[in-house]
């Protein structure tokens, strides 16, 4: 039982901690090149890809394993999507 809790817990805040890295990089990116990206991608291309990339298996995870006790989770799983969803949304609102 003390597993399916550890898991629970990192598969419910892991997606968030992801999401505000991913949308820090962004504003790291933006800051230090404006809204004229480089023409070669830089390492924060990469992090930013696999950060987002990896969230969304972590979120299905999470998604399925609070399926009996879903409507008590749901305010994580709302964040989780919101934050996944800003992090993209401010990579286009700055044009990197």
């Amino acid at each position: 039982m003390a597993e399916t809790t550890t898991i629970q817990r990192l598969t419910a805040y892991l997606p968030i901690v992801m999401s505000l890295v991913s949308l820090a990089i962004v504003i790291q990116g933006h800051m230090e090149f404006g809204s004229h990206p480089p023409a070669d991608e830089g390492w924060q291309a990469h992090v930013f890809q696999f950060l987002m990339g990896a969230q969304v298996p972590i979120i299905l995870l999470f998604a399925v394993n609070s399926r009996f006790a879903f409507r008590k989770h749901l305010p994580v799983l709302v964040a989780q999507i919101a934050l996944w969803v800003l992090a993209l949304g401010a990579l286009r609102y700055f044009a990197l």
